[in-house]
């Protein structure tokens, strides 16, 4: 009896000791009720866009969980491959049976089968497609939890220091946090980096497979100016809402989390909206507003890069997944502030005088977009400076045409085509005034926008059916210069003349070109190229050369 008393006494310490050491370690992984409680509580910033100026802010560092919101950075992962070229809209992304089997919302997505990436990137935007997050990230990184971890590292690069991801969807983690100050920073850096892929966030329904499902979002269409980003929910985060407003030349970046209730969140950043909208800066985007973004040390910029910000990153998909090569250099921050002396350029060839043909003219065309090139183009280096500017014409080249030269003078209206002829050996003309004399030299060290362009657009611009699904982002290009100063020069002399292109962003892409660097001094986001044609058409009012373009 002795010793089966003592054998029960032992079990029950035993059974004692495990359920408290239990307790212990819950207790030691697992935020208390408190922190829980914290992290719902309500948290809120408004951010001047074209500034970087903070407007309002509460509790805008204290940590938060995302919940679906965290699929704006899914969403900007996915924006990186799109511009690597390691995938394409149409491209075909396969579902398994970890993303088929994740919790609602979702768009019931059956093992096996496949998704194209521009279904993906609108079921993420409207329904918020949990399963679709997934497939996003098994097809990029080969699985989730690899795919957080870029995510975070991609956090980092951009200078979201308080933000862990977990996974794609946002569902509940208690590691994955954030704050609205980094969220808000997020939302500007999508808008920079890829202002292609930025209208995606408008979208107000999508249908998929017979069944139609909306926005979240319900201030798009009902708040002046709101054109975009995401909302989300968990209960232990509350309802939370990303957005974006711009009207009247202005534009900032609103952030709400931690309500009750969807309809208190609505009331509380459409009323940020509309105190904060009119006080935001009316103008241009100012250098300092600027995020870096992750850029590869084969990229040409007069910026120092400071820091390796994603080592390798983005990196290759994984094979079985169609991947390609590991980049060997890592990829650093670069920062838009800091000048470095620039290398002098080698001494320039003067090309010979070209001898005088008949005259040609610009045939005025219904522009797509041109063929793809087997490899994508570097990206452009972002000014964010200067004064706004409006949208340009649209001409197409003929084939066989030789490159035209940039002139001071103003050229006649065609009224046949509504456009201006060029003569493509540099004088502006009229159809009924056939050119004569010498075409004028053009400033020194300036190249005009017809001149430079991408390899399998520069004299022609095809139409073709290949870039179907490619979004309609259209750019105005006013230029293009031998260094990266008069590209700039040349955006803020458009910008001066033309107060609407402030509602665009100012672009300098750098340019190889038979062994030169030339330096296309654009604007960019037009949604059309009617949109693109009619603020060329009111440069050329003001004497200034420009050519609108698909992006």
């Amino acid at each position: 009896m002795d010793i089966l008393s003592e054998l029960n006494g032992h079990r029950r310490f035993v059974t004692l000791f495990v359920a408290s050491l239990s307790i212990v370690l819950a207790s030691f992984f697992m935020p208390s009720t408190a922190d829980a409680a914290s992290l719902r509580k309500y948290a809120g910033i408004v951010v001047d866009a074209k500034t970087g100026k903070t407007l309002y802010s509460s509790g805008a560092d204290a940590k938060r969980y995302p919940a679906s919101v965290a699929k704006v950075m899914t969403l900007y992962v996915l924006f990186e491959e799109l511009a690597a070229g390691r995938l394409k809209l149409n491209s075909r992304l396969k579902v398994s049976k970890y993303a088929s089997g994740a919790e609602p919302t979702k768009l019931y997505l059956k093992a096996g089968s496949t998704i194209a990436v521009s279904d993906a990137i609108k079921a993420l935007v409207t329904k918020s497609a949990n399963d679709v997050a997934r497939v996003i990230a098994e097809n990029i990184s080969g699985t989730e939890g690899k795919f957080a971890i870029r995510m975070t590292k991609t956090a980092r690069a951009l200078g979201m220091s308080r933000t862990t991801y977990k996974n794609a969807s946002g569902l509940p983690n208690s590691k994955q946090v954030t704050t609205v100050r980094d969220q808000a920073r997020l939302g500007m850096a999508v808008f920079q980096h890829f202002p292609e892929y930025f209208k995606y966030f408008k979208t107000r329904s999508f249908r998929y497979r017979g069944k139609t499902y909306a926005n979240h979002n319900r201030l798009l269409g009902s708040v002046k100016g709101v054109d975009g980003f995401k909302t989300g929910y968990i209960r232990a985060a509350g309802f939370n809402l990303l957005t974006s407003a711009r009207a009247g030349n202005r534009h900032i970046i609103v952030v709400g989390f931690g309500f009750n209730k969807s309809a208190s969140r609505n009331a509380k950043v459409a009323s940020l909206v509309k105190k904060y909208l009119p006080k935001a800066r009316k103008g241009s985007y100012w250098k300092q507003a600027a995020i870096a973004k992750p850029r590869g040390s084969n990229s040409r910029a007069s910026v120092i890069a400071v820091a390796v910000a994603l080592k390798g990153t983005p990196p290759p998909r994984p094979r079985h997944l169609g991947g390609g090569k590991t980049p060997s250099v890592p990829a650093p921050i670069v920062l838009a502030e800091v000048p470095i002396p620039v290398t002098p350029a080698p001494p320039q060839l003067v090309p010979e005088p070209i001898e005088p043909v008949k005259q040609q003219e610009i045939v005025v065309a219904s522009i797509e977009p041109a063929l793809i090139a087997p490899m994508p183009p570097k990206r452009p280096i972002d000014l964010l400076a200067g004064t706004g500017a409006k949208p340009l014409g649209v001409i197409a080249v003929n084939a066989q045409a030789e490159p035209a030269q940039l002139l001071p003078q103003r050229q006649p209206l065609d009224q046949a085509s509504g456009f201006q002829p060029l003569n493509l050996l540099g004088n502006l003309i009229n159809r009924n005034k056939p050119s004569t004399g010498s075409a004028p030299v053009p400033p020194k060290g300036l190249i005009p926008p017809s001149d430079i362009g991408d390899p399998l657009t520069t004299s022609s611009i095809v139409r073709t059916s290949a870039l179907e699904n490619t979004p309609a982002i259209w750019v105005v290009q006013v230029g293009a210069a031998k260094n990266q100063k008069k590209a700039d020069m040349l955006l803020t002399k458009a910008n001066g003349q033309l107060a609407i292109l402030n509602d665009y962003r100012p672009s300098v892409q750098s340019v190889s070109r038979n062994g030169q660097e030339f330096y296309r001094a654009r604007f960019v986001g037009f949604t059309n190229s009617a949109e693109a044609t009619l603020a060329c058409d009111a440069l050329k009012e003001k004497n200034i050369s420009c050519l609108a373009l698909p992006s």
